[in-house]
């Protein structure tokens, strides 16, 4: 979308205004595209002939997000906070719908609390990941040998909801959209974490430095390339330099999928620890976060921003957008 009239800083020019239709600003030629996001201007794309260059941060207060919310673990004493926000980056899907969903909640099983924690980033529509938050954990703390076998009930829970997505394709189109999950739960009074996860979206703790509890599954790393080759898939990068299975999707692992699912896994990588006395908080958050801020990063400024967990975790996505996150942003930040 061009930007019909827009203020743009230049950080060897100073402040210019650009009209559509009159691409020449001071002695420089520009080709100029963005969006607008609550009266500001952000620049997506600026081809200049010169040496302009557009700065790497414009000034915001705060981004309006499209919902945030808090809870707590009353035994554990776990304070949690969300928020999530659509993107403004254009989707190659018909639907524009906000494809980043999440699960934030305490639940009770065998009399004991648990907390339930997972960020979803769909991809080629919503229902694939929007179902997940509805059905993925109901699966995993139903299983026979949750008790007993916490790992083994989240494998059979990550495959078997596949299987059944996989099936409702078969029948309904939009069911053959995809979707990550990063998905945590807090045991034993809130004392031990399991996390598993597929897809790129990630959780960290901070543990005097950042830990990243999961695992990107990026298709160009040696052990996802080499998945991927043995079930027959290629691993290309694009001219963006963006590495992709098939052409297509750019992880190695996610639920759905259908129509590259035989050369893609479902199984999850798993984290799983007793907490230790230091550890603060854990983060949760879809790539429209990681994509503009790294693990250390992250955990360094939660550390300086005062505030509960929701308001915490609004000031990351208000950051992520600051750093030009086109992205829809879904966060979870989790206060031990």
């Amino acid at each position: 979308m061009q930007v019909e009239r827009a203020s743009l800083e230049f950080s060897l020019v100073g402040k210019w205004t650009y009209q559509k239709g009159d691409p020449t600003i001071g002695s420089y030629t520009c080709l100029i595209s963005g969006f607008e996001i609550e009266g500001i201007y952000w620049i997506e794309m600026a081809v200049v002939e010169g040496k302009v260059k557009v700065e790497d941060e414009v000034k915001v207060d705060k981004v309006k997000v499209d919902e945030s919310g808090a809870g707590e673990m009353q035994k554990a004493e776990v304070l949690y906070g969300f928020s999530r926000k659509k993107g403004t980056k254009r989707k190659k899907t018909s639907s524009q719908q906000i494809e980043d969903f999440h699960v934030a909640k305490v639940a009770e099983v065998d009399g004991q609390e648990i907390g339930l924690f997972a960020v979803m980033d769909g991809h080629s529509g919503p229902h694939v990941a929007k179902y997940l938050t509805h059905s993925l954990f109901e699966l995993i703390t139903r299983h026979p040998r949750f008790s007993s076998e916490p790992q083994n009930a989240i494998v059979d829970a990550f495959h078997e909801i596949d299987k059944r997505i996989l099936e409702m394709a078969d029948s309904n189109p939009k069911w053959k959209a995809g979707s990550t999950a990063t998905t945590a739960l807090l045991l034993d009074s809130g004392t031990r974490l399991i996390v598993a996860n597929i897809g790129d979206s990630r959780a960290v703790l901070s543990r005097g430095k950042a830990v990243d509890l999961s695992v990107d599954h990026e298709p160009q790393k040696p052990e996802e390339k080499e998945m991927v080759e043995s079930k027959g898939g290629t691993v290309s990068r694009s001219v963006a330099g963006i590495y992709r299975v098939d052409r297509r999707l750019a992880m190695s692992r996610a639920f759905g999928d259908v129509e590259i699912k035989e050369h893609l896994s479902v199984h999850p990588d798993i984290w799983d620890e007793d907490l230790l006395e230091d550890d603060e908080f854990f983060v949760i958050a879809s790539d429209g976060l990681w994509n503009v801020m790294s693990s250390q990063e992250v955990v360094d400024y939660i550390q300086a921003t005062p505030g509960n967990a929701e308001e915490v975790a609004q000031a990351l996505v208000t950051a992520a957008v600051k750093r030009r996150s086109t992205d829809d942003i879904s966060c979870l930040v989790v206060f031990l």
